[in-house]
């Protein structure tokens, strides 16, 4: 082989074979050969431009019924024809090809023109098509004078001619011009087409949590496992990998160890990999809806094949006008999985025991267990699943019988992760600044007792080393021999060292953190120290109570307990971990007879009430003077809007705030339209900010009693009937009236009540359906039967009803 620095023209027979290529791919979408169809026959009676153009026109004849369509067809086609003849006389100088580009075009076109059916759409469509793909004029010209030159095969001659000539200059800055807006108009279209997705799957975000727990790793974390023997053999063999630990034993730090290992075999073995950390402080984090949205997300975004699946999902939920359900959802992954050649699919799913197993039946945990069952169950033969979590009992019911012995990880018995223990304590000792200045001697002496003690509890070391770094050196000792033995004693500890004046502050953050539907900013959990609670006319927020510095503030409160993350350019406060809440919720601690803890102790009643009060006495600040530059003074304004629903529905808390949520519904008060501002409960899901809300309140698009309906307080919904006279025929909101609301949710107090007060069964919404429609609608039954009861009319036939029905009537 020549290893001359000379340069050469192009081959001529790399240009044959991407334009053979090129044909070929014509053949293919379209089953015509363009070499052999009669429209090439025709066109080799040609012989100048002239002549093609008026065998093209007559092609479009069928363009001339429509407008004068043919004239604006035959302005692109004329400018085009002469720049392809030109095209193919400068091909004819230097490359014998068996069937010229250009004729080529020409007869693609002609095909395309003889295609088109008498419709006026595809007239349009054609024109615009043509109209748009006008600047690919400029890069046949571009081909045509670069190929001439390039035939000459002399090098200054070709820079002299294609540098050289304005017309290729020209040429050639007008295609990067538009070859960059193209590229950034498609760039823009697919992230308005991602968000929209992403906005429609209201998917969390899991890469918080894995930044998170790959933050706590340190260098080796976890090479132990993802070296050995176990790990290997499931990448190679697929099904399900169960890790199992005791609390604070360092699963998710493992689970992120296993991610960015398969990220790296990404790079020299082609796979997909989603992920899913169920969080105990994010409510849409807890449930199989959130982990299939965010597995379906990532895998849409990793891969254009998955992203169509998903995509064909969100088409047939009406462009993502209504939400899929549940079992959409997982048949849209299965749909990804059984795509043909499908690649490796990696699906890790850390802290399964974090998905709560109280409430509902099922409950979310037994959603989750029900789908992992399924999908194991498949026996995809690319698929390989990992899963972390506690050795629960319901979890280990399911799980055991879905993983070989080999395929089950106990860490608490695994020496690697001792080993993993000890580098962290050594590490943190090593390089944490307060500790450095000790001598060298308590260094070793902390760090011996640490690794003696830990017990396979990476949270209970990095608790020790945090209250430990704070230590005089004439302290260490003493604080050794007086270390906790458990999570719990560690927990009694810290609670044990927050100032008096500063108790009842730390409870009520504590309050909030435990039942926030989603983790709350620093500058939102601060607003509680402006909130008085304890006043006589109700809770009152001052603005003067807030504090500077809010990040201290909460920190100040108990900082081993709490901790403060960085999540997209906010601040968010949440447990240390998982454990926090359990020990500030359980009964251990209610009955606790070892020091003054028992305070502490957090019912979620109360936790609720708590946080329902803040939320409303926020909202009833925004009186008629509010507009977007006040409502920013409010940090917690938007938590309030969209969430103080679901705290009053928890249990009886409504009840115990009925003065301020009767002030906030209120018909002749402001509050109401600044709410429904913020976030308006009738429009589903919102995603405002204060940068897309108008700039005042406008009047609420349905009446009090609507709304009172529509989010199930029938209490009321009756004071409103009774104190303010609501009408309870009037005809308003998304749903139509009070009653079609009623029975869309499945309220059947709400409906008992407004047919009591002489609300029509029969009345019809904007769309003439009655509520009992919305009650089919819905899937309520016992609506249903209420309904029926009262007279409600069957004016549809009942098989379209049952149609449109969520449940079996």
């Amino acid at each position: 082989m020549s290893t001359s620095n000379q340069t050469t023209g192009p081959s001529t027979d790399n240009f044959t074979a991407i334009f053979n290529a090129a044909e070929n791919e014509y053949q293919t979408l379209t089953g015509k050969s363009l070499e052999s169809h009669p429209f090439a026959t025709q066109l080799e009676t040609c012989q100048n431009p002239d002549a093609i153009s008026n065998l093209l026109r007559t092609q479009a004849q069928a363009f001339s019924k429509f407008r004068k369509g043919d004239e604006k067809l035959m302005a692109w086609l004329d400018p085009t024809i002469h720049i392809l003849s030109t095209f193919s006389d400068t091909l004819g100088e230097g490359i014998s090809l068996p069937f010229s580009p250009a004729k080529t075009i020409f007869t693609g076109i002609g095909v395309l023109l003889g295609a088109v059916k008498d419709v006026v759409a595809s007239h349009d469509a054609l024109i615009q098509l043509f109209e748009r793909i006008h600047s690919s004029s400029n890069l046949l010209l571009i081909l045509a004078l670069s190929t001439k030159a390039m035939t000459e095969r002399r090098i200054k001659k070709i820079l002299k001619k294609l540098v050289g000539r304005t017309d290729v200059e020209d040429a050639l800055l007008r295609l990067d011009i538009l070859t960059k807006e193209e590229s950034l108009m498609m760039a823009m279209r697919n992230l308005e087409t991602q968000e929209k997705l992403r906005l429609w799957l209201s998917r969390p975000d899991p890469s918080v949590n894995h930044n998170t727990a790959c933050k706590t790793q340190h260098g080796g974390t976890a090479t132990w496992f993802t070296q050995g023997s176990i790990f290997q053999d499931w990448k190679k063999n697929g099904s399900l990998l169960w890790i199992r630990g005791n609390p604070g034993a360092g699963k998710s730090i493992l689970c992120s160890a296993i991610i960015e290992d398969i990220k790296n075999m990404r790079q020299a073995s082609p796979a997909l990999i989603a992920y899913h950390y169920f969080d105990f402080k994010d409510a849409s984090k807890r449930n199989v809806r959130g982990l299939l949205a965010s597995l379906l997300f990532q895998l849409g975004d990793d891969n254009d094949r998955c992203w169509d699946v998903l995509y064909d999902l969100y088409t047939s939920c009406h462009e993502g006008s209504e939400q899929p359900s549940d079992v959409a959802l997982a048949g849209c992954l299965k749909s990804m999985l059984e795509l043909p050649g499908q690649l490796p699919t990696f699906l890790i799913i850390d802290a399964l025991d974090e998905c709560p197993n109280t409430t509902g039946t099922p409950s979310a945990r037994e959603e989750v267990l029900t789908f992992l069952e399924d999908l194991v169950g498949s026996s995809h033969s690319n698929l390989f699943i990992c899963v972390s979590s506690r050795p629960e009992q319901d979890i280990q019911s399911i799980l055991n019988p879905l993983t070989s012995p080999s395929h089950r990880v106990s860490l608490h018995e695994e020496g690697g992760q001792k080993e993993d223990i000890i580098s962290y304590v050594r590490s943190f000792v090593q390089k944490d600044r307060a500790m450095r200045r000790w001598r060298e001697e308590d260094r070793n002496l902390v760090i011996a007792t640490l690794i003696e003690r830990a017990g396979g509890m990476f949270r209970w070391a990095f608790c020790q080393l945090d209250t430990l770094r704070r230590c005089m050196p004439s302290s260490i000792r003493k604080a050794l021999n007086e270390l906790p033995t458990t999570l719990d004693e560690t927990y009694e500890r810290a609670l044990q060292e927050i100032p008096k004046e500063k108790r009842q502050h730390a409870h009520r953050l504590f309050q909030c953190l435990v039942v926030a539907i989603r983790p709350l900013r620093v500058e939102e959990l601060a607003e509680l120290f402006a909130i008085e609670f304890g006043a006589e006319a109700g809770p009152n927020l001052k603005e003067g109570w807030r504090p500077e510095n809010a990040e201290d503030e909460v920190l100040s409160a108990c900082s081993t307990l709490i901790a403060i993350i960085e999540n997209e350019g906010s601040k968010i406060v949440q447990f240390s971990h998982f454990s926090v809440k359990e020990f500030l919720t359980a009964d251990r601690l209610r009955t606790s007879e070892m020091g003054n803890f028992r305070h502490y102790h957090i019912p979620l009643d109360a936790a609720h009430t708590i946080l329902a009060r803040a939320c409303l006495t926020v909202l009833l600040q925004l009186d008629e003077n509010v507009d977007k530059k006040r409502l920013e003074t409010f940090p917690l304004a938007f938590y309030a809007a969209q969430h103080w629903v679901d705290h009053a529905k928890y249990e009886d808390v409504a009840l115990r705030i009925q003065d301020v949520m009767e002030e906030l519904f209120n018909p002749n008060k402001p509050y109401l339209a600044a709410w429904t501002w913020i976030h308006d409960v009738d429009l589903g899901l919102s995603r405002k900010t204060i940068d897309n809300l108008e700039e005042r309140p406008t009047r609420p698009r349905a009446s009090a009693l609507y709304y009172a309906v529509l989010c199930g307080f029938s209490w009321l919904a009756d004071s409103l009937i009774i104190t303010h006279a609501e009408n309870v025929n009037v005809k308003c909101g998304g749903h139509g009236t009070p009653l079609h609301a009623a029975g869309f949710k499945g309220h059947l107090d709400a409906a008992r009540l407004l047919l009591a007060h002489g609300v029509d069964v029969n009345t019809t919404s904007k769309y003439k359906r009655p509520p009992l429609f919305s009650a089919c609608n819905g899937g309520h039954l016992d609506v249903i039967r209420l309904l029926l009861e009262h007279g409600a009319v069957v004016d549809e036939p009942i098989s379209y009803i049952c149609y449109y029905s969520t449940t079996p009537m």
